[in-house]
């Protein structure tokens, strides 16, 4: 099924909500913005990376201010999640994410006290291979290209965790 998003009675672009997780009324998935969407979607994906500002920089007097800014740039968009045949459906929050910038963050280098130690490496390994075991989906596990992925992702938490099937 195709969900579109609005702002201020506008079309934004579409989902259809199709990733697998489901928590407590959370829907996600690819997003395709139209052409307004796209000229809006810096507004509508600023937050993220404001916040690991935040996170990086610490507190500071420019960097709260920049944040406060692209948090009420966000909810002025006034984002809505309509069903395919127009309804409104009632969402607590709309989140849209640049897969670039998240494909980015990977690649940013690890502080000092990040790095792991081979006992905690073999940890992991063993935690990741116990895991497998018990999900044995077919996943190949390879470097991802950013053309590899739509650009960006859209989170949706709705007030009626039923309202989308």
């Amino acid at each position: 099924m195709r969900y579109t998003v609005w702002s201020h009675g506008r079309q934004l672009g579409e989902t259809d909500l199709g990733f697998a997780f489901r928590y407590n009324g959370m829907r996600c998935g690819w997003f395709h913005p139209t052409e307004l969407g796209d000229r809006l979607m810096p507004i509508a994906t600023a937050v993220s990376p404001a916040l690991r500002t935040l996170y990086t920089v610490g507190r500071d007097p420019t960097v709260c201010a920049d944040l406060c800014s692209a948090v009420d740039q966000e909810e002025a968009l006034e984002l809505e999640l309509r069903s395919p045949d127009g309804a409104l459906i009632a969402t607590e929050d709309i989140g849209v994410i640049d897969t670039h910038y998240l494909l980015s963050l990977a690649e940013c280098d690890l502080r000092e006290d990040d790095t792991l130690d081979a006992e905690q490496e073999s940890e992991i390994e063993a935690l990741f291979e116990s895991w497998r075991g018990e999900n044995p989906l077919e996943i190949e596990l390879s470097p991802a290209d950013e053309s590899d992925f739509p650009r960006y992702q859209i989170q949706v938490h709705l007030v009626d965790r039923d309202a989308v099937p």
